[in-house]
C-alpha cells in the first residue's frame, strides 16, 4: 500500500509539473498585467497544504471509509461482487454526480458559499487555483465522499485510482492553457475542459452559477446549469479584500 501511495503522489506530481510547463510555454498576458500578484501563488499553495494534511488524518476520508467497508463487507460491492473495473467506473460516476451536487449546493446555500467563495476569490486561474479551498469545505465535501464510498464498497485500490483521477482533472480544468478551437468543441461533449471551467470562475454571480461538473458536462447539461466554455482572456476572480493573503482568506468566512 506504501509503495501504491509513492506511486499516486509521482503521478499527481508529474501531472502538475506538465500543465505548468504548458502554462509557462504559452502564457495568457504578461505577467501582472490582469492584477495577480506572485503573493497569490504563497496563499494558494499554503491553503492546498492546509488542507491535504487535514484530510489526511480525517476518519472520514474516503480510504478509511473503504476500509471500514471492507472490514464489515458492506456495500453494493461485495454484496454482488463486483469486478474491479466496474467498481472503479460505479465510483467514478458516483463521486461525479454527488460532486457535480455538493459544488452546486456549495453556491446556493449562503454559509457554504462563504467558505467556497475563497476558491473564487483567486484573481487568476491557473493549476495552483486547484488547490485553493479553504479547509473547512472539508465539513461538506468529505463526509459525502467517504458516505459514497460506503455505499458503494469497492476495493482501496479503486478509491485511490478514483481520488488520483480527480484530483488531475480538477488539475487539467484549472489549467490556464488555451486549447485549438476544434479541440475544445470535440473534448466539451466528453470532458470538462480548462475553457469551460474557466466561466465558472467568472466575476458575475449569474455567470459561476453554471458548469458546476467536474468530470464529463452530462450532469449540467441534464440539470440545467450549462454555459458556453469561456475565452481565455475572460475575467475572472470574485471583487474580494485581499484575495492573496493568506490570514486574510482563513478568516473571510466569518466576515461580512
Amino acid at each position: 500500500m506504501e509503495q501504491v501511495g509513492w506511486i499516486w503522489a509521482a503521478a499527481l506530481l508529474a501531472c502538475f509539473a506538465v500543465l505548468t510547463l504548458c502554462e509557462v510555454a504559452a502564457p495568457r498576458v504578461e505577467r501582472g498585467s490582469d492584477g495577480a500578484s506572485d503573493a497569490r501563488l504563497v496563499t494558494n499553495f499554503a491553503l492546498g497544504i492546509v488542507t491535504i494534511g487535514i484530510a489526511s488524518v480525517l476518519p472520514l476520508s474516503t480510504l478509511a471509509a473503504a476500509v471500514f467497508a471492507q472490514k464489515l463487507g458492506i456495500g453494493l460491492g461485495p454484496l454482488v461482487a463486483l469486478p474491479w473495473i466496474a467498481a472503479f467506473a460505479l465510483l467514478l460516476t458516483a463521486r461525479s454526480f454527488t460532486t457535480y451536487w455538493v459544488h452546486r449546493f456549495s453556491h446556493a446555500i449562503p454559509w457554504i458559499w462563504r467558505i467556497h467563495r475563497v476558491h473564487h476569490a483567486d484573481a487568476a486561474v491557473d493549476v495552483s487555483t486547484a488547490v485553493r479551498n479553504h479547509p473547512l469545505e472539508l465539513l461538506i465535501i468529505a463526509p459525502v465522499a467517504a458516505a459514497t464510498v460506503v455505499v458503494i464498497g469497492p476495493p482501496i485500490t479503486a478509491v485511490l485510482a478514483v481520488d488520483t483521477l480527480l484530483f488531475a482533472l480538477a488539475l487539467w480544468q484549472h489549467a490556464d492553457i488555451a486549447l485549438p478551437p476544434w479541440i475544445e468543441r470535440m473534448m466539451d461533449g466528453l470532458v470538462i475542459t480548462p475553457g469551460f471551467h474557466r466561466a465558472h470562475h467568472a466575476p458575475d454571480r449569474a455567470a459561476h452559477d453554471r458548469n458546476y461538473g467536474d468530470l464529463v458536462p452530462l450532469w449540467d447539461r441534464l440539470f440545467g446549469t450549462l454555459a458556453p466554455p469561456a475565452d481565455r482572456t475572460a475575467p475572472v476572480g470574485l471583487d474580494r479584500a485581499h484575495p492573496d493573503r493568506l490570514l486574510q482568506q482563513l478568516i473571510d468566512p466569518v466576515r461580512r
